[in-house]
């Protein structure tokens, strides 16, 4: 792994491509590089967004890049490696905070914000009226999404819920809630959510020790159809990227990496490996193919060819 540092704390990643990684901060920056295993000089800061904490960021393609702010932003690239100028903040979500961002294609995104609007487009670069709003769970905040495709999102809140859709622009009743965290009062903050296709989805608790991770291979089916396996070192996962159903990779509290080769194999197919960077703490993994992931946390990138 090697380990670069920027200023800011980095808050998410996406990789649509061995060649194109981008990273988003805390202060209004992106962090982009087309050789994420080049080291420190490899990766480029500009601003994008003010001094806007950009909290989360997806690029289905190596020419559109979706990033979301804490002031109910979107900034949008059609060319991500293009310099500051090449980047588009528009509002579409009046000051919430948009807490995550999913395009399973360059034709469809989906956000969510905290509290409990889902904001999709079908054309992502078109602006602020490009986008529409929707409340959807209530008065609680979302705290993921992922959307294997533009038939199936799913998110998960800070009420121990995962809410799944076939239909995501279709407001309230096109979304279902299924209390999977275990608690009666249904309290658990649930954490990151990787779908890497519409028959498998991972997530974690990212609350108190020993929130397991939830596995789930019919994610529309309800309560039931998610499976508690408890996760190495009794810790929530923090992030969690699933390139395929054949792996899975998830950096957890305890500055360890967590990987699968088989999500679905319980406690045992699950294995924490120390990522060798102490002052690491994990906010966003991203991995374009098996052999490729790039996590990023606090002020640092970490790659791996052998994750």
């Amino acid at each position: 792994m090697t380990a670069l540092t920027d200023t800011n704390a980095l808050d998410a990643v996406s990789c649509p491509t061995t060649k194109l990684c981008v990273a988003v901060d805390d202060d209004g920056n992106a962090l982009i590089s087309t050789n994420p295993t080049g080291g420190a000089s490899s990766w480029s800061l500009i601003e994008v967004d003010g001094t806007n904490s950009v909290n989360g960021v997806a690029c289905p393609t190596a020419s559109l890049c979706i990033a979301v702010d804490n002031t109910g932003n979107v900034v949008e690239s059609k060319n991500p490696t293009g310099g500051a100028s090449a980047w588009t903040a528009v509002d579409v979500d009046s000051d919430y905070d948009l807490d995550g961002v999913s395009c399973p294609s360059a034709s469809f995104c989906v956000a969510v914000d905290e509290e409990g609007y889902v904001v999709t487009s079908t054309n992502p670069s078109g602006g602020a009226s490009a986008w529409t709003a929707k409340a959807v769970d209530g008065a609680n905040g979302f705290d993921g999404v992922s959307c294997p495709s533009a038939r199936l999102c799913v998110a998960t809140d800070d009420h121990g819920h995962v809410l799944t859709s076939t239909n995501p622009a279709g407001g309230v009743s096109a979304w279902t809630a299924a209390d999977v965290d275990g608690a009666t009062d249904g309290s658990n903050v649930m954490g990151a959510v990787s779908c890497p296709s519409v028959s498998l989805c991972v997530t974690s608790g990212s609350g108190a020790a020993g929130e397991p991770i939830l596995t789930s291979t019919n994610p529309t089916g309800g309560t039931s159809a998610w499976t508690r396996t408890a996760a190495p070192n009794n810790v929530p996962l923090e992030t969690i990227s699933c390139p395929s159903t054949r792996l899975c990779v998830a950096e957890d509290p305890a500055f360890d990496m967590i990987t699968t080769t088989n999500p679905t194999g319980g406690a045992s197919a699950w294995k924490a490996v120390d990522e060798g960077q102490p002052n690491h703490m994990g906010a966003g993994v991203s991995c374009p193919t098996l052999r490729l992931c790039v996590a990023v946390g606090n002020d640092d990138v970490l790659t791996s060819t052998n994750p």
